[in-house]
């Protein structure tokens, strides 16, 4: 079957809503491919993966999920405890997720999904099975690599390949370790596709935003060239970036590397 990765979310930090949010979307980070019938492989489970539990609930037969997490911030967990999946013992969910601060994947989970912030414990959840994550895994059709990223309590960045390969660095802050920023051009290298962090403009990286966890656009478009990509997909879209300013920041992009477009909900890449 051929592949389709699809944007559930792109919205960096908190989910939005409005009229100047409508053509880039305001829901959080969330992507996903369905890699063979009735299995679909999600990268992060921010307020994204409704899009895909709306799109599954239509489809018949059973049904897997294997949903893989770049880190624990809310924006990139928020759609979980509400992810219908995981309270059905007839689907399979198998979660995995990085270490963060020496906890496991189901303790850091734990820590949030629980009374009083959410009813049903994670160890509750009928459906799921909470796992390490594996530094190189086997998906369906699809192969996935990760390494670490540079960001607060740590990030990873995936490549997936299969027919064509699509790298994602959501969440990195380029510039603050050029060790990881080496390593990343050499993860992405070659990639047809590499989503990058661009939540900022330089000024605003500049003037007060050093140190949180995020790129600019220039940074974005400078990794974009290092690693020798096909296409330059910019994300983690600020809250309060409108669609013009999106709009502009992409433009802006393009005087560096020509193939760069910015993420939105429901975009489609073949993989």
């Amino acid at each position: 079957m051929s592949l389709t990765f699809t944007v559930g979310g792109c919205r960096g930090s908190m989910c939005v809503s409005g009229h100047q949010y409508r053509r880039y979307g305001g829901n959080t980070t969330c992507y996903y491919v369905e890699v063979e019938p009735g299995h679909y492989l999600v990268i992060d489970a921010g307020t994204g993966l409704r899009t895909l539990q709306n799109e599954a609930r239509e489809r018949p037969g059973p049904q897997r999920f294997t949903v893989l997490l770049t880190h624990y911030h809310w924006d990139h967990i928020q759609g979980l405890p509400t992810f219908g999946g995981i309270y059905d013992p007839g689907v399979r969910v198998d979660l995995y997720g990085p270490p963060c601060n020496e906890k496991t994947p189901t303790e850091a989970l734990g820590d949030v999904m629980k009374p009083p912030w959410w009813p049903v414990p994670v160890d509750k959840a009928s459906g799921v099975r909470v796992h390490a994550l594996e530094e190189s895994m086997k998906v369906g059709a699809v192969r996935v690599h990760q390494m670490g990223l540079s960001h607060p309590q740590r990030s990873v960045a995936f490549r997936l390949d299969a027919d064509r390969s699509i790298v994602i660095a959501t969440d990195h802050e380029a510039g603050e370790q050029s060790e990881i920023d080496d390593a990343l051009a050499e993860f992405a290298s070659g990639a047809d596709v590499l989503f990058h962090d661009a939540q900022y403009t330089p000024d605003e990286h500049l003037a007060d935003k050093k140190g949180w966890g995020h790129s600019d656009w220039e940074q974005a478009a400078r990794a974009a060239r290092a690693a020798g990509v096909g296409r330059l997909i910019l994300t983690s879209h600020d809250p309060d970036r409108t669609d013009e300013e999106v709009d502009a920041i992409r433009y802006e992009a393009r005087r560096l590397f020509t193939p760069v477009d910015a993420a939105f909900e429901g975009m489609t890449l073949p993989l």
